[in-house]
């Protein structure tokens, strides 16, 4: 496995990072700038991107601790859905192993969820109740 970047999660991606992961991880790491209070990131998270020879492109987190998760992510997947493909990798990991809830649904008790526009092919966070979009992903300090 070759790493391309690293990079932190509210900057801008590096030249050498390809241009589909660019939008998607920024977005998505101007959105982690919103945790709820009280909640921290480990330190030195940061975005990771390796290649591997035989499965394509390895895009996930890495701190102070190391790697924490990488997934094979489709650069050619559609903006919008990537988008909210990194959005949902993210929030596992940070759900499964870090223990913080992120996003919360304003008003609710459950996660917002990532998911890709049909109409205008942007990725927003929605409701699960209700399935309304709270804000676009990147947005969630306007939204």
């Amino acid at each position: 496995m070759r790493t391309i970047a690293t990079w932190p999660l509210d900057a801008l991606p590096p030249d050498d990072v390809p241009a589909e992961f660019r939008v998607p991880c920024a977005l998505v790491g101007r959105d982690l700038r919103h945790l709820p209070s009280g909640t921290r990131l480990p330190d030195g998270v940061r975005w990771e991107l390796s290649e591997e020879y035989y499965s394509g492109f390895l895009l996930g987190l890495g701190s102070a601790r190391g790697r924490l998760f990488t997934r094979e992510t489709d650069p050619y997947l559609p903006p919008g859905p990537l988008t909210a493909y990194v959005a949902d990798q993210v929030q596992d990991h940070l759900a499964g192993y870090e223990f913080v809830q992120w996003p919360p649904c304003p008003g609710h008790t459950h996660l917002l969820v990532p998911a890709a526009d049909r109409a205008d092919g942007e990725a927003g966070w929605h409701c699960r109740a209700d399935g309304r979009e709270v804000a676009r992903i990147g947005g969630l300090a306007t939204g």
